[in-house]
């Protein structure tokens, strides 16, 4: 079995310690490099198992060295075929890692809202489209098997926009957040004790409570960008 232990040792980002010296181009390279190391350490591996013979069939230093040659010959070729994937994982798990560090990849905090999700107590359904994120968020429980109320917190830092009622019971609430981004978040419910002098205009910090909503009705989340706003 091939021995990809070595592989652990060697530090990734040998050549990736000056910032504004990284791109993904470069990132890409130290991938293809590594998954180049991995095929040739698996020849290597595979033919150990195999006898080079006795006696006068014995290879000499030459061809060894013509024999290194020709597997390093042949793992390139494997590498440029993209075939095998090694590459493109180990790529992902350098961006995930180290591209917020070299600025390859926006550093978003996870949201502090807008309320606490339990995947055993809550369907999630994903409403996407083309150039928002859309969630709905829904209890488990059958619609008015509890009149329990729950916290709706605000996701990120940012500054409330709007809050409107809609329906008589319904409230739409619209922030938009430091971070580029803009949440729309619709309840059934309004305001709470801690939330019932919010205004537009208000600055609220991300976990900030906005208002309670009923623990047994959708809640609705859409998150869209807010940088091409005027």
């Amino acid at each position: 079995m091939t021995d990809v232990s070595k592989l652990g040792k060697l530090n990734p980002t040998f050549n990736l310690e000056k910032k504004g010296e990284v791109s993904k181009e470069k990132l890409r390279e130290v991938a293809d490099m590594y998954e180049k190391h991995f095929l040739k350490e698996m020849m290597k591996q595979m033919k150990s198992t195999v006898s080079e013979g006795s006696g006068m069939f014995k290879k000499n230093n030459a061809e060894k060295i013509f024999q290194e040659q020709l597997d390093d010959e042949h793992a390139g070729q494997w590498n440029k075929q993209g075939s095998f994937g090694l590459s493109n994982l180990i790529y992902d798990q350098l961006m995930d890692r180290y591209g917020s560090q070299f600025g390859l990849k926006e550093n978003l905090e996870k949201p502090s809202g807008p309320i606490e999700l339990d995947q055993k107590k809550h369907d999630i359904k994903n409403l996407n489209s083309t150039d928002e994120f859309s969630l709905k968020i829904e209890s488990k429980e059958p619609a008015g098997a509890s009149i329990e109320n729950q916290a709706v917190k605000n996701p990120w830092a940012g500054t409330l926009q709007s809050k409107e009622l809609i329906n008589d019971d319904h409230t739409l609430y619209k922030i938009k957040h430091d971070n580029g981004l803009e949440s729309l978040i619709t309840i059934q419910g309004g305001a709470s004790e801690k939330s019932r002098f919010l205004s537009s205009g208000d600055y609220l910090q991300a976990g900030d409570e906005i208002g309670l909503a009923r623990k047994t009705s959708p809640l609705f989340w859409t998150v869209r960008s807010n940088l091409n706003e005027g």
